[in-house]
């Protein structure tokens, strides 16, 4: 076993302590003082020089530092220090750490800034790095070891249930659930079941097995007879008929595409179809040749027809406008009779004078002077607040008003000088009637014109003949054709219900198979969970009586049965005399509980620290304890702190 011992502790401007120096020699001793005095700092220095954290588990390097009564740091200039001379297994080994602020000065700027801390470590007064340092820390103890090893309540109030319950697993060697399993032949299946699973993840997977059985096995019976029904209903049905209908169908509808199609493959009817379009070609060929020998003969002259539709764009831009005129006309004139309205409004209003009571309504006598002048100034805010709201009215109909005169206006000066424009385009339009030239088409235009128009209706005639000639027949035809389609569909959806019933009755027999196995994996998962439970109970009683083998004063129960017969798992801690759990024990005995768990711990991690038991006042009869006991008791006698060495 390791053994570390304290042989001096040194503490410079750490928390409250300036200067302060404690020879413990590797023996134990008690540190005395009133609260808030600074023993419990001894401790904090301790796990901060080993851990960088306070005895509370606090990472952050800030509480090291003095403080002044207003909170703030006392001195930014001072060195922080903690140095242990420790004795391991007898030989000296001195580690120190000191904490420095950091503080720079921009460029640009006079006064420093405060910009984080520096630390250096050293082992036997030689510099390290910290990872080094750390190294070494390490080597001597775990921190979560040295935790639960130097503070009495740490394992029984502040570890997880979880965590304790690891801890005592692994001190009792019965961690390993398969060793556990292995002792009895009824649990062979849960073995073999786990693989490479813990037992609590083989319970959570089982568990969600049972859940997805249980499901199937109530929703597959639904789906089976849901899809049964379909089966009895599909069954009904012609399959091969309908595949023999749809082939005569197609055989017919075959026949009839190809009938059609010679009637619309007739040569006479298309080659009068081509003539036809060749011709039209032709008299389009000369209408154009006609408009440019007339466009010709009118270059130079003036646009009679462009000016004539400038006037009469022009008259319609007038029409919109008079009308504009008139409904602001409209508007001004009804506004102004509302104006009126409110003006005689107003003046009704304004005559009005205070006609309320006098008398007081419940008694009848005279209302008190006071009370009568507030109901008539009442009275009279009401007026002014109603002439108010009739002024305001009245003012924004007639800026309304105002502005719809402003557009009448407007419009109106429009109006002129649209007439104006329109006079000077009647006389353009005079003027160019005079001098119009009237152009005359290309001469024998008429009459080739009329020759193509002429055999284009004599054709026209001829292909309307031979198509009424042929209609009824395409008519009867395309009936005919639609009702064969029309027969092939039915047939479609008959035989598409086919491969619906093949489909469904595979799926039965899949859904069938599904429900048998989920009922055999449901059973099997059922046993496999109360297996487990009989486990449950059998591994407390072997792991309780081995864990609680390891302890004197101490008992720990890692189970309890629940109303169902199930077995919850816990890990409370108890006084092994008379079961009164740890949250409920007295001082003394949580102190004396907590020295068994420490001595328990120290040999089988095979490393003792120095033990801080703090409010050791409260505690007259300690346990013996194979740690240095440093402890820290409150005394309001002691002003400063009083360490009393024991030899």
């Amino acid at each position: 076993m390791t053994e570390i011992k304290i042989k001096r502790l040194s503490l410079e401007n750490f928390k409250c302590h300036k200067a302060l120096t404690l020879d413990f020699n590797g023996g134990n001793a008690s540190i005395y003082g009133r609260n808030h005095s600074g023993k419990s700092s001894v401790y904090d220095a301790l796990t901060w020089l080993l851990f960088n954290k306070s005895s509370l588990g606090s990472g952050d390097s800030e509480f090291t530092k003095p403080l002044g009564v207003d909170g703030e740091v006392l001195n930014h200039d001072a060195l922080t220090s903690v140095e242990a001379v420790l004795l391991v297994n007898g030989e000296e080994l001195s580690l120190q750490k000191t904490l420095k602020e950091i503080w720079t000065t921009k460029r640009g700027d006079s006064k420093a800034t405060y910009s984080g801390n520096t630390s250096e470590y050293f082992i036997n007064g030689v510099p390290m790095k910290a990872n080094a340092f750390q190294d070494r820390v390490r080597a001597l103890v775990d921190e979560e070891a040295f935790v639960m090893l130097t503070s009495l309540g740490y394992f029984a109030s502040k570890l997880g249930w979880r965590q304790r319950r690891e801890v005592l697993f692994r001190l009792a060697g019965v961690n390993d659930d398969r060793m556990i399993l292995a002792t009895d032949e009824q649990f062979k299946p849960i073995l073999e079941a786990m693989g490479n699973l813990s037992i609590e993840d083989l319970k959570k997977k089982l568990l969600a097995e049972k859940k997805a059985f249980s499901e199937s096995d109530k929703t597959l019976p639904a789906r089976i007879s849901e899809d049964e029904k379909t089966v009895a209903d599909f069954a009904a049905h012609d399959f091969e008929g309908a595949r023999t209908r749809r082939a005569v169908m197609e055989a017919q509808m075959e026949q009839l595409s190809q009938q059609i199609m010679g009637l619309d493959q007739n040569s006479r009817v298309q080659e009068i179809a081509l003539k036809i379009r060749e011709l039209m070609l032709d008299r389009d060929s000369l209408d154009r040749e006609n408009e440019l020998y007339r466009k010709n003969q009118l270059t130079g002259t003036v646009d009679v027809l462009g000016l004539n539709l400038r006037m009469n764009s022009l008259n319609n831009r007038l029409v919109n406008k008079n009308n504009a005129m008139q409904m602001e006309l409209r508007y001004i004139a009804s506004s102004n009779e509302k104006i009126a309205e409110h003006r005689n409004q107003w003046i009704a209003v304004n005559g009005e004078s205070y006609n309320g009571s006098e008398l007081c309504p419940t008694c009848g006598q005279s209302l008190p002077a006071l009370q009568l002048q507030v109901a008539k100034d009442s009275w009279a805010e009401g007026k002014k607040a109603r002439l108010d709201q009739i002024k305001k009215s009245a003012d924004a109909l007639k800026e309304s008003v105002a502005l719809a005169e402003e557009r009448y206006e407007a419009t109106k000066q429009e109006v002129h000088d649209m007439e104006q424009e329109l006079e000077q385009l009647r006389q353009q339009i005079a003027q160019a009637e005079q001098s119009r030239v009237e152009p005359v088409d290309m001469e024998g235009y008429a009459e080739r014109r009329a020759a193509l128009t002429e055999q284009i209706n004599g054709l026209n005639s001829e292909q309307f003949d031979l198509n009424n000639s042929t209609a009824t027949v395409r008519r009867k035809l395309e009936d005919e054709l639609r009702e064969c389609k029309a027969q092939i569909r039915e047939a479609d959806e008959i035989l598409a219900k086919e491969s619906v019933l093949a489909y469904t009755k595979k799926r039965i027999e899949t859904l069938r198979a599904d429900a048998r196995k989920a009922a055999e994996q449901l059973d099997r998962v059922v046993k496999l969970l109360y297996l487990m439970e009989v486990y449950s109970r059998y591994k407390t009683t072997f792991v309780e009586d081995a864990v609680n083998d390891l302890f004197r004063a101490t008992r720990f129960r890692l189970h309890r049965v629940q109303a169902n017969g199930g077995i919850e798992d816990r890990c409370d801690v108890v006084k092994r005399e008379n079961g009164v759990p740890y949250d409920y024990a007295s001082t003394s005995e949580k102190v004396n509980m907590g020295l068994d768990i420490i001595n328990t711990l120290s040999a089988a991690y095979g490393v003792s620290v120095p033990l801080f038991i703090d409010n050791a006042e409260s505690v007259t009869d300690l346990q013996q304890c194979h740690s240095q006991r440093i402890r820290l008791v409150v005394s309001e006698m002691d002003k400063e702190l009083r360490v009393v060495y024991e030899t």
